[in-house]
């Protein structure tokens, strides 16, 4: 049987180009080196190196042995990870859904502050898709984006909590007409190319329509994505113009310019969703507080 000790040290040897290399990294002598790789070579019956001046070189069958070996090191280190677990016990996780421009604008720092306080707890941030069932949630925080005109969201299992009012301005490029406004009536975009960056007609999709139709026309879409950075990516490209909330703001490129749309103004409102068999643990409160916090900062700040 192949002496995993030995195994390692002979990678190392590999690894490292030589048995005094391999010997400085490990902390042994040179001499311990060459007996262990000595009795390794005689187990395994073939010749794993050569002698070349007062060093060595690997065989093919050497070089072999190390790479062929890797598999076994990932599994004894996979193995001890799992004996490891099985003594700590299992690790608390805090399971947080969201929509995108939320997740990457709110939760970094929300997390960051968490994992000080809760060092053992893992955080799952999972972004919504557009192909999971209408209403199917399993995580112990919840945080949607809905039309303030249309009925609100209401999970089984879960208490409601509504966070904030997200407005929606419109990006163009920063040779647009427009790159100057420090407003724009929504009409004014009546006869732009428009890029649509809810290609799944969710949320920002129906505000965005609701809003055009409040002012009297059709957008025409030329380009479609599901990404609102793709569709700051054409607008800077000069492909059209796209209307955007403002927790998107924050990843604007320097060549595109936003302003508010007003008459009117579309917003989405932000809700929370808190698991009613989670709600009671600490790291799950604490998370619900900063989340809070953040919104009475405000969506765009």
């Amino acid at each position: 049987m192949i002496d995993l000790h030995r195994l390692s040290i002979w990678r190392a040897v590999v690894a490292s180009g030589s048995v005094s290399g391999a010997a400085a990294n490990l902390g042994f002598t040179p001499a311990t080196v060459s007996q262990h790789i000595i009795a390794l070579q005689t187990a395994v019956g073939l010749p794993l190196y050569e002698r070349r001046g007062r060093g060595i070189e690997p065989t093919a069958v050497g070089e072999r042995l190390a790479e062929e070996s890797t598999e076994v090191f990932e599994s004894a280190r996979r193995l001890e990870a799992f004996i490891e677990d099985l003594h700590a016990g299992p690790t608390p996780t805090l399971s947080i859904g969201s929509f995108a421009s939320l997740a990457r604008a709110w939760l970094p720092g929300v997390v960051a502050d968490l994992t000080k306080e809760f060092p053992d707890v893992q955080w799952a941030i999972d972004i919504h898709t557009p192909e999971a069932p209408p209403g199917y949630r399993t995580r112990d925080i919840e945080i949607d984006d809905e039309v303030p005109a249309e009925m609100p969201l209401d999970l089984s299992g879960y208490r409601r909590r509504e966070l904030a009012i997200d407005d929606f301005g419109v990006a163009v490029a920063a040779d647009h007409p427009l790159a100057g406004a420090t407003e724009v009536r929504a009409v004014e975009l009546r006869d732009e190319l428009w890029i649509d960056h809810d290609m799944y007609d969710r949320t920002s999709g129906r505000v965005v329509r609701d809003a055009c139709h409040a002012a009297g026309f059709e957008p025409r879409y030329v380009a479609r994505s599901d990404d609102h950075n793709v569709a700051f990516a054409m607008v800077g490209a000069g492909v059209g113009i796209a209307m955007l909330p403002r927790l998107a703001k924050g990843e604007t490129p320097a060549h595109v310019h936003t302003a508010p749309v007003v008459d009117p103004v579309p917003q989405r409102r932000i809700a929370m969703h808190v698991r009613d068999t989670s709600s009671h643990l600490d790291y799950v409160q604490r998370a619900v507080e900063l989340i809070e916090e953040r919104a009475e900062a405000g969506p765009g700040e």
